[in-house]
């Protein structure tokens, strides 16, 4: 049966007229970053028909009109004069390729076992990451650090990265070392380089900024926890990270390094830390330096807003409306790629406005509401309604993280579920990101604050617009997987019908086997399993399976190494010996980003796999 109809195929009569198709349609930008002449550079990425339809990225220029720089496929672009630096896939790695702008074909300039990732410097150097050799398929592993896996990448080449320097078209050896660097930008006195100092380091995910200089790697600063965004400027150096000083929630600090000497200019959820499934890519948001101060997103209230930031921590917000996604400076102003409820990545700025999607997506705007709890928070949220007057079935949908957030960014998913005759009600409980420090902590009591805010929510909104409270849905994927299973467990009789995606249900195991299953449960749970070994029972949605009376969609990816497939197999396999009506909708070849960056034809088939068990079910 073919990917598409894993879950039956269905037409427009069950979806209002908009489909799960609509997503072969849309066009992404990505990767934006200034370009020749001041224009900004982008990645245009296209689905492309076939037999699986796969994306295809291109680089363009925009000067009040789309102009491809490139035809074949290409990835994380960056411009220095006269060239167009990029990666392109050649066999089964990638390697870096170099465009001259002023004409010609483009040239390969590396030749390796794969390059991972590349930093410009002066005077045409270059700077890349790469495999020592090529890792051989279906061969044993040996590992003797951690982590060892990661999602989207599977097992990781420990001891096999090295760091080299492109010079007269050969590549020298910079540094061989475990771990290796993670991220790069040159200065004037070096190349900064941001790795864990040691095994142990990289286990507990304390990074060190570290300075290579005429061969001698010099220790700059850090050591304490994640150091990321790097950015160098006749000012010094800026870069964002934090020390974990309040577990998991610990939002981001902005740095400034000079003189030996790193202060603090901005806290906050700096970076766009909004939910969405309409974005594809790499998006670039800050730090950046500019004459008049530094730039930085930072996730506010529902929105991701850039902001300017000088060297004496004043900060002021530049964009009100919408999200921005990514941001480029140049000589001819300020580019942004925004966002917003009903619109994915739109190209703005001096030259106009660039919209890759114009004319092809009519979503509807959410309806803003908020509940006051009794604690005396507000728990802020929105609700998609459909046509006609009601009651309608809703859906309680719950986002991922915790610590993320819903926003001013698109969800083609909960607008078809609006589309097919749903409500959804989506809200920010306590965990999410742009509503400050304390807000953003659960300081171990998941299921108890979220809990008490999304039951509170859909019993506000439930109260205050046209729905069948006899018809209550409840979804989610990752951590909102998590808290539909611990729902319908606490609540047996409340909700209809569930969908639990990527889910956790059992926190013992989910220790060893995901990507960050140690560092993650005890910044979220202050417990490990040979410590405290009761606390993960107890959080555990599998303690309470026995009470679940839902009827239960279960999907999951066979690759998704953040939360393994094994969870989502547990709670399947104890649902059904329960006798609880459930399926399991399973992807191959995915991982984590599957809803996200998926090859588009699972996409699709998940998409259907949820309308279908709504329409059957709620």
């Amino acid at each position: 049966m073919p990917p598409g109809e894993l879950c039956g195929r269905m037409t427009g009569q069950y979806y209002g007229g908009m489909e799960p198709e609509t997503l072969l349609k849309l066009r992404f930008l990505s990767d934006l970053t200034p370009g020749p002449e001041g224009l900004p550079l982008f990645l245009l990425t296209e689905i492309q028909e076939g037999d699986p339809p796969r994306y295809r990225s291109r680089i363009a220029l925009f000067d009040g009109a789309l102009r491809f720089l490139t035809q074949e496929e290409a990835r994380r672009p960056r411009y220095r004069a006269p060239f167009l630096y990029f990666l392109r896939r050649v066999g089964e790695r990638e390697e870096l390729f170099r465009l001259d702008l002023r004409g010609g074909e483009a040239e390969r300039l590396t030749e390796t076992a794969g390059v991972l990732d590349y930093a410009l410097g002066p005077g045409g150097g270059v700077a890349f990451l790469a495999l020592k050799e090529a890792p051989r398929p279906g061969g044993p592993r040996r590992f003797q650090g951690w982590p060892f896996k990661f999602d989207g990448r599977g097992l990781l080449p420990e001891g096999n990265v090295a760091l080299y320097a492109l010079e007269e078209g050969k590549a020298r050896l910079l540094l061989d070392r475990y771990p290796p660097p993670k991220e790069m930008v040159y200065a004037p006195e070096g190349l900064y380089l941001v790795m864990p100092e040691d095994a142990r380091a990289q286990a507990e995910g304390r990074d060190t900024l570290f300075l290579l200089r005429e061969g001698r790697l010099e220790k700059v600063y850090g050591g304490v926890g994640p150091i990321f965004a790097l950015e160098w400027s006749p000012e010094g150096l800026f870069f964002l990270g934090h020390a974990f000083e309040r577990g998991g929630g610990t939002e981001a600090r902005l740095y400034h390094l000079r003189g030996g000497e790193a202060r603090v200019l901005l806290e906050g959820s700096l970076q766009n830390s909004l939910n969405s499934d309409l974005r594809y890519g790499q998006h670039l948001q800050g730090p950046r330096w500019g004459e008049d101060g530094v730039y930085v997103v930072r996730t506010e209230a529902g929105r991701a807003r850039l902001y300017r930031v000088g060297l004496d921590g004043k900060a002021e917000a530049l964009t009100e409306e919408g999200s921005v996604l990514a941001f480029a400076l140049t000589e001819r102003g300020l580019f942004l790629l925004k966002e917003d409820f009903t619109h994915p990545a739109r190209l703005e700025g001096p030259l106009g406005t660039f919209d890759p999607n114009a004319g092809v997506l009519d979503l509807a705007e959410p309806l803003y509401t908020e509940w006051t709890s009794p604690e005396g928070h507000k728990v802020p949220g929105w609700v998609l309604l459909p046509e006609g007057e009601g009651p309608h079935p809703v859906i309680l949908y719950i986002h991922g993280g915790p610590h993320t957030a819903f926003g001013a960014a698109p969800m083609l998913e909960l607008q078809l579920f609006r589309r097919a005759g749903y409500a959804v009600a989506f809200s920010n409980p306590r965990g999410s990101t742009g509503y400050g420090q304390d807000f953003a902590l659960l300081e171990g009591e998941w299921g108890e604050r979220d809990e008490r805010d999304l039951m509170g929510f859909l019993d506000h909104v439930l109260a205050h617009f046209p729905l069948d409270p006899k018809r209550v849905g409840v979804a989610g994927g990752s951590y909102g997987g998590y808290m539909t299973n611990w729902l319908t467990a606490r609540y047996p009789e409340r909700f209809k019908a569930a969908v639990t995606d990527r889910s956790i249900c059992n926190w013992l195991s989910f220790f060893g086997a995901s990507d960050i299953g140690p560092r993650f449960t005890y910044l979220e749970l202050k417990a490990k399993p040979w410590e405290r070994p009761e606390v993960l029972w107890e959080k555990s949605p599998l303690r309470l399976v026995h009470r679940v009376r839902t009827p239960t969609l279960v999907v999951h990816s066979e690759e998704d190494r953040r939360c393994p497939i094994d969870q989502g197999e547990t709670w399947y396999t104890a649902l059904f010996h329960l006798g609880v009506k459930t399926a399991f909708f399973r992807v191959p070849e995915e991982g984590h980003e599957l809803s996200r960056s998926g090859r588009p034809d699972r996409r699709l088939a998940r998409l259907r796999a949820y309308l279908d068990w709504w329409r059957e079910n709620l």
